[in-house]
């Protein structure tokens, strides 16, 4: 690692982890710590965990003062020039706690252990992220606007933010970032890069490295790019859609049906009962902040309702477009999850579904968004959680997402969300259901 930091010309190494928000934790390291850096690893406050996106240490946290380090060691497999930022070189890290033993409150690590259980049951997934993000305009110090007003997907808009996509669809090919494709999408100032797939673990490590690079490009022109789920009520929300193949290691398709290339075969309905039966539970690690229930309406173009189906956008769970290779789509996620533990949720529904042999209901058939609750209820479809405070107590329930998370971070992130949902209530919590408050753009619009 010390070579290649050399190799590059990287005189400063960023270490960086991700918390309960997907949101980089960074200590910057430079010239004779490197090397102990990368051997020994940075030291971090483990009461860290317990602070809210609004850097609130949470009323009665167990991991306080007095708590003790963690440490972040640097993996050299992420280890990767900054272009944007001269001389310098960034890696994601491994946790440990300060005795050196791996940290089982570490999102990255129960990611990994996810993947290994996938494993245990012979499959093996690649996954790709597609992320939709806005371009605003700041107004003043606390109020912004979306950068443009086009209309989507439209040659007008890709030419006129052409010179700063360019550079960012260059800095991410220097970052060994693998982008299928940038495109203008359906909201003001809306925007949505999609990712190839990889394996699970580098498809999120690539997916915040690149979440990464727009936020600082973006800032660079003066803009702030935002992966908040809703930042405006009138204006399309910002989702983040999780593209999962399943693999035998033979190399054979486990999703789909050999005697049927427009079917799935048993394997493939099993995995998608599996993140049905879990996906009241999943909203809470996907949909993670009040203000991603005000994206997840009924005929919204973002899935409200429990069900799944062909080339179906109205689904929580699509199987796009027809062939030999099969992947499905879950698309109730947004930018302020953890993407580690998000997709760690999804992976664990998946494992469930294939050992209980679950049964998947039948596909559904027309745009669920417009039924009637009475209409979809008669056809089997539950609607997702409505709220933060529901989708967490169904957390609370779910024994299989529970264990996926491990005793510390199931603890924690219940703790510090259910603070988060608190500090909305009482700043406002007098607001619509759909209504966006100026407290959720202060609160999240820039962070995330």
């Amino acid at each position: 690692m010390l070579a290649r930091l050399e190799e590059i010309g990287a005189e400063f190494l960023w270490v960086v982890y991700h918390d309960y928000s997907g949101l980089g934790r960074a200590k910057a390291v430079t010239g004779e710590r490197l090397r102990d850096a990368v051997e020994r690893g940075v030291t971090w406050a483990m009461a860290n965990w317990d602070i809210a996106i609004n850097d609130h240490l949470i009323p009665g946290a167990r991991f306080a003062a007095d708590s003790g380090d963690f440490i972040a060691r640097p993996d050299p497999a992420t280890l990767t020039p900054v272009p944007y930022r001269p001389r310098v070189a960034i890696a994601l890290s491994d946790l440990f706690d300060d005795l050196g033993a791996p940290f089982d409150g570490d999102p990255r690590g129960r990611l990994k252990s996810q993947v290994a259980a996938l494993g245990d049951v012979g499959l093996e997934a690649r996954v790709a992220f597609e992320a939709e993000f806005l371009l605003a305009q700041p107004v003043d110090e606390w109020t912004w606007r979306p950068a443009d007003r086009g209309r989507m997907f439209v040659v007008d808009e890709i030419d006129a933010r052409w010179a700063w996509a360019a550079n960012l669809l260059d800095t991410l090919s220097a970052m060994g970032v693998a982008v299928h494709q940038f495109a203008r999408e359906y909201g003001n100032g809306q925007y949505e890069l999609s990712l190839l797939p990889t394996d699970p673990l580098t498809a999120v490590d690539q997916y915040v490295l690149a979440r990464g690079a727009i936020k600082a490009l973006a800032r660079d022109a003066g803009l702030v790019a935002s992966f908040m789920p809703k930042p405006f009520s009138e204006l399309p929300g910002n989702g983040l859609h999780v593209h999962i193949s399943l693999w035998r290691p033979d190399g054979s398709d486990a999703l789909a049906d050999p005697d049927d290339t427009g079917g799935l075969g048993p394997t493939g309905r099993a995995a998608i009962a599996g993140l049905l039966a879990h996906a009241p539970a999943q909203t809470a690690l996907g949909a993670p902040t009040p203000n991603s229930y005000k994206r997840l309406l009924p005929g919204s173009w973002a899935p409200a309702h429990a069900c799944w189906a062909f080339g179906n956008r109205a689904a929580l769970v699509r199987v796009p477009g027809r062939g030999a290779h099969r992947r499905v789509e879950y698309r109730s996620g947004d930018g302020s999850a953890s993407p580690y533990l998000h997709l760690g949720g999804l992976l664990a529904a998946i494992i469930d579904g294939v050992m209980n042999d679950r049964q998947a209901p039948t596909p559904i058939a027309g745009d669920v968004g417009h039924w009637t609750d009475d209409e979809a209820a008669g056809r089997g479809v539950a609607r997702l959680p409505r709220s933060l405070g529901v989708a967490l107590d169904e957390l609370e329930r779910d024994s299989v997402l529970r264990a996926m998370l491990g005793p510390t971070i199931d603890e924690h992130y219940l703790a510090v969300k259910r603070y988060e949902l608190r500090c909305y209530e009482e700043e406002a919590g007098q607001a619509g259901p759909t209504e966006v408050t100026d407290w959720e753009r202060l609160t999240y619009l820039e962070p995330l």
